[in-house]
């Protein structure tokens, strides 16, 4: 069984961060350039997969955008699921960015980047454990059941990497060497002999 991780397009936060300090991060729509990246990797994507798939998308608005577009061309009756638990990186409940007090920096500093929690919002660690969470209470009964042969994930860039530290085991000082996972990108990942491999096959290019 084949695991597919996809990013969401581009979104209004991606340009502008102010928006968040207004709109709740679940509420930002895919920018024009976005709806153009889902576009085109729906268009690859169609062209690799096998009709036994089982499709899940986080419930946020950008990611919902984007795989409404990668469903409308799959073989019809393909199942569309969504599931909170691959959501995005709670940073808070309004997060602006322009308001780091002294002594979040400093607790930020104390802590390191994926313990730190952020006041109403989540730690890197939360999001860790929300994708072990999908793993066995999702991916797992998917593969027990044994009724499709991919699984195709919409979700957003920090849930990708803490799925992929918890399936590869990286250590926790590797975030920073995290490379970046781009809008709209295409990672597989399948099991090898036991173990989990990985490689992003797809990025979208818009002329």
């Amino acid at each position: 069984m084949n695991i597919y991780l996809i990013r969401h397009g581009e979104a209004e936060h991606n340009v502008d961060k102010t928006v968040m300090a207004h709109t709740h991060d679940s509420q930002h729509s895919l920018t024009e350039l976005g709806q153009k990246q889902a576009q085109v990797t729906a268009e690859f994507f169609n062209t690799i997969v096998t009709p036994k798939i089982v499709l899940y998308s986080s419930p946020y608005l950008r990611t919902m955008q984007t795989a409404k577009v990668i469903h409308s061309l799959l073989p019809e009756g393909v199942p569309f699921y969504e599931n909170p638990l691959i959501r995005e990186w709670e940073l808070g409940n309004l997060y602006d960015f322009s308001d780091r007090p002294p002594e979040k920096k400093k607790e930020f500093k104390a802590a390191g980047q994926f313990y730190f929690r952020f006041q109403n919002g989540e730690s890197l660690a939360d999001v860790y454990l929300r994708a072990t969470m999908f793993m066995h209470s999702v991916v797992e009964r998917v593969r027990c059941q044994q009724r499709y042969d991919n699984v195709v994930v919409v979700t957003h860039a920090a849930f990708i990497h803490m799925l992929l530290t918890f399936l590869m085991n990286w250590p926790m000082e590797d975030l920073k060497n995290f490379k970046p996972v781009e809008n709209a990108s295409v990672i597989k990942i399948n099991e090898v002999d036991g173990d989990y491999q990985y490689k992003k096959i797809f990025v979208p290019v818009i002329q």
